[in-house]
């Protein structure tokens, strides 16, 4: 069977006017599907339906499962399909127009009618599934013929693939979230505008960081504009702007201001006591990062890794090497914690096991978390508990200044004790919650401050990410506590988890440790429903069933767990919640 570029014109063309909602869920195989839709959605369900094939959906084996993302899209373009300049795709009916995702902009995905103006996509809640005008003038990256379809005789001359994707960058007078980051008046302008909107971006200061641009994605949700983390025209508009953006006298002497204080930054660390063992300096060799102390003491923080998620990321990773190195900081063992916790020091050992290998000074900070630490792997999103908690016990202890010099434990305005930061102007509480719009469009509660001090930028590996790993790793080798912490705030969060299982799982009542151990780490590891576990709970072998539980995408794990499990029989018999 011949398959042509105006075919997926055809199909996609069904659906004209339906909703569009962003990270919508579509089965592929479902030709009678009505909406709502997302760009990538929507373009690999026509694909399906058009070819039979399954594109930009991450490797997806079955249409029923298939999670199609522009990321994907835009690594099968690149892998399977025929790139070509993005100007020559506009003209090719059928042809894919592909945005990649980039730290503060997210991917797109569309069709071209083939008259080097319109396209045929799922564009946002603003405006659904239409074709649509104006290409031309929008931010692509790539375009890609997929593979086993005849275009015909409209592929442009000499049109090749290209070695090197032209990223095209927005025209002047559009702003986003790049490396350097963009700074000036127009960007306080901006900042102040989406403050006025009540959206937080972070430090008023004039510079577009990950802060800001979060809070310009969740203005373009919440008003139902293009969700590409672009300040062009439209957002401009929507926040009252002018375009380009013109700043005030009063911004602009507000941005000098700003830059003279630098009161979001650190101020510079002292010089250690002359009896501490203080990180001295670091240095990268290759992709990897070294940290020295004083005394010559030399260890490996991690090294370079990109990751995507719902954003291309760019953090530390603990490779072979760095595992080994990391080693000398300790390995969790139940054995040595039962003086102090009893036999929940063996309850905890095969989840930390599944852990990073249960290293206190397992470290990464790729992912959305922005930094996530410890043995337990604590990350530093989430108000209340995980590394946060942890963060602030460590603060409590006599030798902190000699680690953290530039943090303290105040009352905030509530009048609760939480981490704050030393600034040129006084103190910022790090652990005021603010609610941010990921990259993806799913809303949640962030430490956004704590989260920018740790690591100041999710694109690029900064001096805080690797200031704050270092010193967190060298107090893990000069006191025991910082290691005790660690398992203290494992335990308490593990209660806490299963005090709230035994109200929302059918069936479970703590009698058997054994299933309290497997519940737990479902919850841990988020990998299961509370449905999902009374389901298993009810089946004939409940243990079996909670293993079975996440088992299609976890399976080196659950097999992990199971064995730490198997040799704890003896250990826990008769151990209860």
């Amino acid at each position: 069977m011949l398959y042509i570029g105006q075919d997926i014109i055809d199909v996609g063309s069904t659906k004209l006017g339906q909703k569009y909602v962003f990270g919508a869920v579509v089965p592929l195989d479902n030709p009678a599907w009505k909406g709502p839709w997302d760009c990538a959605e929507f373009a690999s369900w026509c694909a399906y339906q058009a070819y039979g094939m399954i594109f930009g959906a991450g490797g997806a084996k079955k249409p029923a499962r298939a999670e199609p993302f522009s990321g994907h899209w835009y690594a099968d373009a690149k892998k399977f399909g025929h790139v070509i300049p993005w100007q020559d795709a506009l003209k090719v009916p059928g042809a894919a127009l592909i945005r990649a995702p980039t730290p503060g902009k997210i991917g797109h995905v569309a069709f071209a009618i083939g008259d080097d103006e319109r396209t045929l996509e799922a564009r946002g809640a603003a405006f659904g599934v239409n074709v649509f005008r104006g290409a031309k003038s929008r931010s692509w990256t790539i375009g890609c013929l997929l593979p086993g379809v005849d275009y015909g005789t409209r592929l442009p001359t000499g049109t090749a693939p290209m070695s090197k994707p032209n990223p095209n960058p927005p025209p002047k007078g559009f702003l986003w979230l790049r490396s350097p980051n963009f700074k000036g008046p127009d960007v306080l302008a901006l900042q102040k505008a989406l403050l006025g909107k009540g959206i937080d971006p972070g430090p008023i200061d004039g510079e577009l960081g990950p802060m800001t641009a979060a809070a310009v994605l969740s203005f373009q949700v919440s008003q139902g504009l293009e969700v590409d983390g672009v300040i062009g025209p439209g957002t401009a508009a929507a926040l009252g702007l002018p375009f380009p953006i013109t700043a005030s006298v009063q911004d602009t002497v507000s941005f000098r201001e700003a830059t003279r204080r630098e009161i979001s930054r650190p101020v510079a660390l002292p010089s250690p006591p002359a009896d501490f063992d203080a990180i001295a300096t670091i240095s990268q060799s290759g992709k990897s990062f070294f940290a020295t102390t004083v005394s010559g003491e030399r260890f490996i923080i991690g090294s370079v890794t990109r990751y995507t998620d719902d954003m291309t990321r760019t953090g530390l990773f603990q490779g072979k090497s760095a595992i080994k190195d990391s080693m000398r900081f300790g390995i969790y063992r139940g054995q040595d914690f039962t003086a102090a916790f009893g036999n929940w020091a063996h309850f905890i050992e095969p989840t930390l096991s599944a852990e990073g290998g249960a290293r206190f000074a397992t470290i990464n900070t790729y992912d959305r978390a922005a930094f996530t630490f410890g043995a337990p792997q604590l990350a530093a999103h989430t108000p209340s508990q995980n590394f946060v908690v942890y963060f602030r016990q460590l603060l409590a202890l006599p030798e902190a200044d000699r680690h953290f010099p530039e943090l303290s434990l105040r009352e905030n305005g509530s009048g609760d004790t939480t981490i704050h930061l030393k600034s040129g102007t006084g103190f910022i509480d790090l652990e005021e919650p603010v609610h941010v719009t990921r990259p993806n469009g799913k809303k949640e509660r962030q430490l956004a401050r704590l989260m920018s001090y740790l690591n100041a930028s999710p694109a690029a590996i900064d001096e805080a990410e690797l200031s704050v790993s270092a010193r967190l790793m060298n107090w893990l080798r000069l006191d025991p506590k910082a290691k005790e912490l660690q398992i203290a705030v494992f335990i308490a969060q593990a209660k806490e988890n299963l005090a709230r299982a035994k109200t929302r799982v059918t069936g479970f009542d703590g009698a058997s440790w054994e299933v309290a151990l497997w519940i737990m780490d479902i919850l841990h590891q988020g990998r299961g429903t509370f449905a999902e576990m009374s389901a298993a709970l009810e089946s004939p072998i409940p243990v079996e069933g909670l293993q079975r539980i996440g088992l299609r995408s976890y399976k080196t794990r659950i097999q992990t767990v199971s064995r730490s499990v198997n040799g704890l029989k003896d250990v826990l018999d008769g151990f209860t919640i």
